[in-house]
């Protein structure tokens, strides 16, 4: 009587002919040779039969079993087990190979462990025969050991691509027969025939373990995997892969509900089947070509809803997100009543973005719409949320995770429009902007600097906002050239509108009388953020210096909270060192009554700020009566017209030291123009905000918030474009001072600064051709 064999090796074939033998060899050669090599051919249209039957009547170990037709490599599997006779079973694809050590090593872990699944590593080789290193290691095994309900949480993790290969595995020929009790026999997988089998042998085993030995080699690319999508009727091939979750979903539901965690199961089954929907879109966004993808994502929303597909991508799949907003199709505001509205920002602060927000619900409020906000961040002060808005802070520790909650919002709080606030500072925002429009909310974004931001930080977002920015149903800037900027590149659905007032320029009083001019020391007031970068605080330094020389008698409070690692104590530190302690003092933020009182003790106010969006530090100083005196931003809205402001170019420290040593030595012209503060103050706080929120939310804002550009608009745009390049390149963001005290500030490398400018010009619309002649001029 023939013994036993320990170990079967399954391989299902078709068309295999070109493999096959090195495979078979592969069986054969174990050092471990109590073995049945079982063949299962799937219909082949070449020899792979006729070769296979020549090995096996040489060698007793080899059998044949022949489908009568193609029914995929799932129901193969399931007549190779079935005609085992050995206890354990491994499984090989017919253009692999076993490591000639592969059964022994893994039988005598199963042996020694009472495993029902033993896990191994894989050689992975592309079609030329170099190690996929990537790959290799994610498949390599992550569990020494699991027992109990963990074996299918340890090899089917939720929040993690889920793997099914049947050929990383030793099974108990026993697990895999009461795996496969679920899976109909008329179930037919063309893609992903492994992972059913898997994720069921997973929920029933009850003990796994692993060897770190590569026993499995894989040739990557090999079969009808991988290959380039040419023709739209081939996506259906990498579609199908779909097929493999919606056969076990009933058997799924059976082993839940006699599992001892009907929840793990669960979710571990939806985890498997978003990675799945993530590898579909995976293929659709690099192998299917431009004029082919639309058509592709809309046969992928027939079997699977957007908002399914959207929490795959944002789990899985980051890059495809790119592909879904490139295909989704713009909400227009309007279309349907507004009731409820939804503010969000990342946290909620008392700093100028979270004024804004907070002002937008009062107004909104007023209305009569419900407003809730909502935080993407934890962290935030709630303290000045209006009573009748509803305050929620999203949790979520991936993006997937918050998109998830985020509907979850959108539903509960019935949302018709929501209002971002970051999508400046965010790459995230437009997950949630889909997310939101697959529950019919449209997404308005509110941009909080100008246009230029992102080329004066260096951080290449211009190009981003352009490429999103089409998904919003609205987009807000601030100024008139802001959305000249924006419409000359390709975003019509630009606006823009006044930032509303903050508390305390609603709570100035309309009586309040011009100031006369001071008398005696002359007290200089800077308001805000620490930030060296945009604010430019260093150069108030500059200014007292050159206010110093001018004999004027003064003192400079400069107020507000540290901003990315810089200080009070850096920018005292560097008072200290151009000596002028006894002129400026450093202090922390200051608000309420604090900061109204500190700046009703100020003469003037002071700002050195090389680029904003609004700067609402402005108008509030303006309100108490204030003349402002700064260096030119332009294209800002407070300052348009307002003649309570006087304005030097950018970086002229001795200028504006000079320009405050005039006005206060000229009582009428102070007086003038502190009248001219009042008035400008008054009118930034004119707008009826609650009707203009409204027009905006409902799609009625009127034609001359959005302005045609001009060619006076492009000219300006392309000036500002190649100062902020300059700026940027000639001057990189710090944190602490570098410069000498006796050095001019373009003091640098000339080599180094020319080739940093010629490369910020190259991010620069339409200046390319002269970034490239500004390179070479470098090079030589």
């Amino acid at each position: 009587m023939t013994p036993r064999p320990d170990v079967a090796i399954v391989i299902p074939v078709h068309n295999d002919e070109q493999w096959i033998r090195a495979a078979l060899d592969s069986c054969l050669s174990q050092t471990h040779a109590d073995v049945e090599v079982i063949c299962v051919d799937d219909a082949s249209t070449d020899g792979t039969r006729e070769l296979i039957a020549t090995i096996a009547a040489h060698d007793a170990r080899v059998r044949l079993i022949e489908m009568a037709h193609n029914v995929s490599a799932l129901q193969c599997r399931r007549a190779g087990i079935e005609a085992a006779q050995a206890d354990f079973v491994l499984f090989l694809d017919g253009d692999d190979l076993l490591d000639d050590r592969a059964v022994a090593l893994t039988l005598a872990k199963a042996r020694e462990t009472q495993a029902d699944v033993v896990g191994f590593g894989v050689t992975v080789l592309d079609a030329d025969g170099r190690t996929v290193g990537g790959y290799q290691t994610r498949l390599a095994p992550v569990h020494d050991a699991l027992e109990g309900d963990d074996v299918l949480r340890g090899l089917f993790p939720t929040g993690r691509r889920s793997q099914g290969q049947l050929w990383r595995y030793l099974f108990r020929r026993s697990v895999l027969e009461e795996a496969y009790r679920h899976i109909p026999r008329d179930v037919v997988l063309r893609r992903v025939n492994d992972l059913p089998l898997m994720f069921l042998v997973a929920a029933v085993a009850r003990r796994y373990v692993s060897i770190p030995e590569r026993v499995y080699t894989y040739h990557f690319r090999r079969g009808e995997s991988g290959h380039r999508v040419r023709e739209l009727d081939q996506f259906e091939f990498y579609l199908s892969a779909l097929d493999s979750t919606e056969a076990i979903a009933r058997a799924v539901d059976q082993i839940g509900a006699t599992h001892n965690d009907p929840a793990l199961v669960h979710e571990a089954f939806a985890n498997a089947r978003q990675s799945l929907v993530s590898n579909v879109l995976g293929y659709l966004t690099k192998n299917v070509s431009t004029e082919l993808q639309s058509e592709a994502l809309m046969r992928l929303h027939d079997r699977v809803a957007p908002l399914d597909v959207l929490i795959a991508a944002a789990r899985f799949s980051r890059e495809s997100l790119e592909v879904l907003v490139a295909h989704a199709d713009r909400p227009v505001l309007g279309e349907r009543p507004v009731r409820s509205v939804l503010l969000v920002t990342a946290t909620l602060t008392t700093g100028g973005v979270s004024g804004v927000l907070l002002s937008q619900a009062r107004f909104l409020l007023a209305a009569g719409y419900r407003v809730t906000i909502a935080a993407r961040k934890p962290g935030s002060d709630p303290s000045g949320v209006p009573d009748g808005a509803v305050f929620v802070e999203l949790s979520g520790d991936d993006l997937a995770a918050q998109v998830e909650g985020w509907t979850a919002l959108c539903a509960s709080a019935e949302v018709d429009v929501i209002i971002d606030h970051q999508v400046l500072y965010s790459r995230e925002w437009p997950a949630f902007a889909l997310a939101a429009a697959t529950h019919g909310a449209a997404t308005i974004g509110w941009i909080h600097n100008f246009a230029l931001r992102p080329v004066y930080d260096q951080n290449g977002r211009s190009s981003f906002l352009q490429s999103h920015l089409r998904i919003l149903a609205q987009v807000v800037s601030l100024s008139p050239l802001d959305v000249g900027f924006w419409k000359l590149r390709g975003i019509g659905h630009a606006v823009y509108l006044p930032n509303p007032p903050s508390p305390m320029l609603l709570e100035a009083s309309s009586s309040t009388s011009p100031r006369p001019g001071p008398a005696g020391r002359i007290e200089l007031i800077w308001v805000g953020r620490l930030d060296q970068h945009t604010k430019q605080v260093l150069e108030l330094i500059d200014v007292a210096v050159e206010l110093g020389r001018l004999d004027v008698d003064f003192h400079l409070r400069v107020i507000g909270p540290a901003w990315g690692g810089f200080t009070a104590e850096d920018v005292q530190k560097e008072v200290n060192r151009r000596a002028v302690a006894d002129r400026v003092s450093v202090e922390g933020p200051l608000h309420g009554t604090d900061l109204v009182d500190a700046i009703d003790a100020a003469d003037m106010f002071v700002t050195t700020s090389v680029i904003e969006g609004y700067q609402l530090t402005i108008p509030e100083a303006q309100s108490r009566g204030l003349p402002v005196a700064m260096y030119a931003l332009p294209w800002l809205t407070v300052v348009q017209g307002n003649r309570g402001v006087v304005s030097v170019a950018q970086g002229d420290a001795a200028a504006l030291a000079t320009q405050i040593a005039d006005i206060v030595g000229d009582p009428e012209r102070y007086a003038a123009l502190s009248a001219a503060s009042l008035e400008a103050a008054r009118v930034a706080g004119s707008y009826d905000f609650a009707t203009l929120y409204t027009q905006l939310i409902e799609g009625r804002l009127p034609a001359e918030f959005s302005p045609d550009p001009t060619l006076d608009d492009a000219r300006q745009l392309l000036d500002f474009s190649i100062f902020f390049a300059e700026r940027a390149a000639l001057n990189p963001r710090r944190s602490t001072p570098q410069r000498d005290a006796g050095a001019p500030k373009t003091a640098r490398r000339p080599l180094g600064r020319k080739a940093r400018l010629a490369r910020q010009l190259r991010r620069v619309p339409g200046l390319e051709a002269l970034a490239r002649r500004a390179w070479r001029a470098v090079a030589r």
